[in-house]
């Protein structure tokens, strides 16, 4: 094999019904050196668009070297057909399949995981959270102590935002939300990490009253108190609380999250592996982040691939917080369709020094659940 040459000659997509509701978009790039990469380019509800983009970008990369990610991100970011920048989120989920898949390809033809091209180490734990409903007390209770029992130290809720629409809050919300996170460290304990997500329902000054209703709890962060186009907002409600501020995850290019530090809006940086177009941007986002003392704790709702990637990126990153991981209870047989499980250890992901991103399909599993 000459590993200074390889070329993309075909890119294919594979769709994969999940149980959270989402397709697993997983894309296969293709070499003349018979090698094949994969990434995966999920984006919520919108898989099927996604994959048409993934088909239509191909022919303005079919023949590249898969070695020059850099021009090939610059090629389908700034044309392309993708609006010269202003494509969107579903263009930069495209994109970012295709970029984790050149990774891949690169760590198998060097025999290495993404991780330590990235100047990481060849093997590593990263630390992860997990997700607990919140309808009643009592089933919170439950569910929380459910994902716990999987292995996880670390869980996230949307306590905050329970039968509430936005973008005010109520005082007698707020009294419910104090007494749902009392109850709650009451049953299980102070060690547990806790987070909260209202998806950016509230106004300014209702996130705020929220953020302070729950600083008692000793919360790791709360997550997109606001919507993410109000910068000016994001700084206000952040200087306002005690509570660590997190958010971030629909943004997609590196000068979004720029302007995002620069106004000093989040403790905490949530790049998406797929929204933000891939490892080579994200990679670039944690190193900005980095300069500005900002942590990175990304969104993660994917599929193996996607969670993979993201891990890789985080191994490889001085300022890693937390990753995201949809629970095995969620869906259990996502094991079934890899070679080699994924692995929670610790409440961490565990990246074995294995080549590329380290996932390998069983094929006849995979198959089994491809949306034809």
């Amino acid at each position: 094999m000459d590993k200074t040459k390889a070329r993309i000659i075909d890119i294919t997509v594979k769709l994969v019904p999940s149980d959270c509701g989402r397709k697993w978009t997983i894309v296969n790039i293709h070499t003349d050196q018979g090698i094949t990469g994969y990434g995966e380019a999920t984006y919520s509800h919108k898989e099927t668009v996604v994959a048409e983009m993934i088909n239509d970008l191909k022919e303005f990369i079919i023949g590249k070297d898969i070695w020059n990610t850099e021009e090939i991100y610059k090629i389908l970011y700034t044309g392309a057909r993708t609006g010269y920048r202003t494509g969107g989120i579903m263009f930069t989920s495209a994109i970012s399949g295709i970029d984790q898949a050149l990774w891949d390809i690169k760590g198998k033809i060097l025999d290495s995981p993404v991780c330590a091209l990235l100047g990481g180490p060849r093997n590593a734990e990263v630390p992860i959270y997990s997700h607990f409903s919140c309808s009643d007390i009592n089933s919170m209770i439950k569910s929380a102590k459910s994902t716990l029992s999987h292995g996880f130290n670390a869980l996230k809720s949307g306590i905050t935002m329970h039968e509430n629409l936005g973008p005010d809050v109520s005082k007698k919300q707020l009294d419910e939300i104090e007494e749902k996170y009392k109850i709650l460290r009451k049953e299980i304990g102070e060690e547990i990490i806790l987070m909260d997500d209202p998806h950016g329902i509230f106004d300014p000054s209702s996130a705020i009253k929220v953020a302070k209703t729950i600083e008692p709890y000793n919360l790791l962060f709360l997550e997109e108190p606001t919507g993410p186009e109000d910068i000016k907002a994001y700084s206000h409600i952040r200087k306002s609380t005690s509570v660590p501020i997190a958010g971030s995850e629909r943004l997609t290019s590196k000068k979004q999250f720029n302007r995002f530090f620069e106004n000093e809006c989040v403790d905490i940086a949530q790049p998406d592996i797929v929204y933000i177009g891939g490892i080579t941007e994200m990679k670039k986002v944690c190193s900005i982040a980095e300069a500005y003392q900002v942590k990175i704790a990304p969104h993660n709702t994917k599929g193996p691939v996607g969670i993979m990637a993201a891990a890789h990126v985080m191994a490889s990153s001085p300022n890693a917080l937390i990753q995201e991981f949809m629970s095995p209870g969620v869906i259990p047989w996502r094991n079934d369709i890899l070679k080699n499980p994924l692995e929670i250890k610790n409440s961490c992901l565990v990246i074995e020094d294995r080549p590329g991103l380290g996932i390998e399909f069983n094929e006849k599993e995979l198959n089994n659940r491809i949306l034809k």
